[in-house]
C-alpha cells in the first residue's frame, strides 16, 4: 500500500486541448477516492495518468516516496480494473486471476494460495474451474477484481467498473466493492460519471470540471457545503433546485426575493454559514434549495418561509418519497457552470426556455401520503436555515 500524490500534473494533448489543469490531489495510504465528474472532465485521464497510461506533460506524480512520471505502468505495481472485465475466455476463473502472476513468474504454489484467498474473499471458490462464459455479469466483475488483489498491489485504479451492470446488480456490487476495500485497506482511485455512486462509495469525492478540481472533501461535507455552483449542482439526486433571487435588507432582516410577489426570510443560521450575503443588499444571487429541504406548507407552519402558489406539474410516487414537481415563476440560473452541472444539452435547453420565460421547474421531496393533483396550486415551506447562496458571477459559495 502507498500514498498516491499528483502535484500541479497537466496534461495537453498534441492539438493543444489541456485534458487535466494543475491538478493537486493526494490520495492518503490505504483511502478509498472517488474522481467523479460530467462527460468529457478529464476523470479517466488523470486515472490512466496514474495508471501510466497516458504521459504527464507537467508535474509531479508520486507512488509512496517515488515520483513515477517516467516509469512505466508494471514498474509502479498498481492494479487496474476497467469498465470491460477483459478475461480471456478459453481460462478458467483460476486462470485468468493468477495470469499475472503467472507471468512474473511466481511460483505455482503461491499463485494457487494467492487465488483461493483472493476467491474466498470474493465469494468466487465455487466458480475457479468456470470459464467466463458462464458466469454472470456480477461474477465477472469479481474475477477482474480479483485479478488485481492477487497481484497485492500498492494501489487500485478503478475505471467505471460498474458501468456495464445493470441497475439491481451495480447497487449490489457498490456494497461489495467498498467492503472489500474497506477489508483490504488498498490505496484506490476510482473514476465514475455516477455522483450516486461517488457519494455512496468513497472516503472522498474528487469533482473535476473540465479538467480543473473544483472540492475534493467527504460526500456529505459535499452535499451540505458545496464550494460553488457546478458542484452544487452537480452532487445530489434530485439535483438541488437553483433560483437566481433578489437579496432584500428590511428592518434589519434579510429575505431573498424569489418572484414579484415572493420572498422568504433567510434565517440566522443560513447567513452564519454564508455571511457575504449581507454584502449583497439589492443584488442577484443564486440561491440553492435541496428537494428535501421542502415540506407542505400547513397552519402551523412560518409565513416568512412559506412559498406560495406553486403549480404541481408532476407527481411521482416512489414507495418510500413522493417526488413533486412545481412550475414557479422564479427564474433558473443558466450560467456555464450550470451547462457543466446539469450534463445534457436538452435539459440545459429547457432551462434556457425557463429562464425567459420566468417559470422555473422545482423539485420537492415530501414524504409518501396523499399526492396532490396534478395542475392545483399548493404552498410550501423551506427551511430557510439551509439556503446556499453563489455569486452569479463567480459561481461561488458566499462564505
Amino acid at each position: 500500500m502507498a500514498k498516491v500524490t499528483l502535484k500541479g500534473v497537466n496534461k495537453v494533448y498534441p492539438d493543444g486541448y489541456p485534458a487535466i489543469k494543475d491538478l493537486d490531489l493526494d490520495i492518503e495510504d490505504g483511502e478509498f477516492v472517488i474522481l467523479v465528474g460530467p462527460s468529457g472532465c478529464g476523470k479517466s485521464t488523470a486515472l490512466r495518468m496514474v495508471a501510466g497510461l497516458e504521459s504527464i506533460t507537467s508535474g509531479e506524480l508520486m507512488i509512496g516516496d517515488r515520483v513515477v512520471n517516467d516509469m512505466s505502468p508494471k514498474e509502479r505495481d498498481i492494479a487496474m480494473v476497467f469498465q470491460s472485465y477483459a478475461l480471456y475466455p478459453h481460462m478458467t476463473v483460476a486462470e485468468n486471476m493468477g495470469f499475472a502472476l503467472k507471468l512474473s513468474k511466481v511460483s505455482s504454489d503461491e499463485i494457487d494460495k494467492r487465488v483461493k484467498d483472493a476467491a474466498d474473499v470474493l465469494g468466487l471458490t465455487e466458480y475457479l474451474h468456470r470459464k467466463p462464459k458462464a458466469l454472470s455479469g456480477g461474477q465477472r466483475q469479481r474475477v477482474a477484481m480479483g485479478r488485481a488483489i492477487v497481484r497485492s498491489p500498492k494501489a487500485f485504479l478503478m475505471d467505471e467498473p460498474l458501468s456495464n451492470l445493470d441497475a439491481k446488480l451495480r447497487v449490489q456490487m457498490r456494497a461489495e466493492i467498498s467492503a472489500l476495500q474497506n477489508r483490504l485497506g488498498v490505496t484506490t482511485l476510482y473514476v465514475t460519471h455516477d455522483q450516486v455512486e461517488a457519494m455512496t462509495m468513497g472516503d472522498r469525492v474528487a469533482v473535476l470540471k473540465r479538467g480543473v478540481l473544483q472540492q475534493a472533501a467527504a460526500p456529505q461535507t459535499l452535499y451540505d457545503s458545496p464550494d460553488n455552483l457546478f458542484v452544487a449542482g452537480f452532487i445530489g439526486s434530485p439535483s438541488m433546485n437553483i433560483a437566481q433571487a433578489e437579496i432584500v435588507h428590511t428592518d434589519g432582516r434579510f429575505w431573498v426575493k424569489l418572484e414579484e410577489d415572493q420572498k422568504l426570510l433567510i434565517h440566522e443560521a443560513a447567513l452564519d454559514i454564508y455571511p457575504k450575503v449581507r454584502d449583497y443588499a439589492g443584488k442577484r444571487v443564486a440561491v440553492g434549495m435541496r428537494p428535501e429541504h421542502f415540506v407542505p406548507a400547513t397552519g402551523e407552519s412560518n409565513p416568512d418561509q412559506i412559498w406560495s402558489r406553486l403549480e404541481v406539474e408532476l407527481v411521482e410516487m416512489l414507495g418510500s418519497e413522493m417526488l413533486v414537481h412545481l412550475k414557479s415563476h422564479a427564474s433558473p440560473v443558466v450560467s456555464e457552470d450550470m451547462r457543466e452541472a446539469v450534463d445534457d444539452d436538452e435539459a440545459f435547453a429547457a432551462m434556457q426556455e425557463q429562464a425567459r420565460t420566468g417559470g422555473l421547474s422545482l423539485v420537492a421531496r415530501f414524504e409518501p401520503g396523499k399526492p396532490p393533483s396534478v395542475g392545483s396550486s399548493i404552498d410550501i415551506m423551506f427551511k430557510t436555515e439551509l439556503m446556499h447562496f453563489f455569486d452569479l458571477d463567480s459561481g461561488l459559495a458566499l462564505r
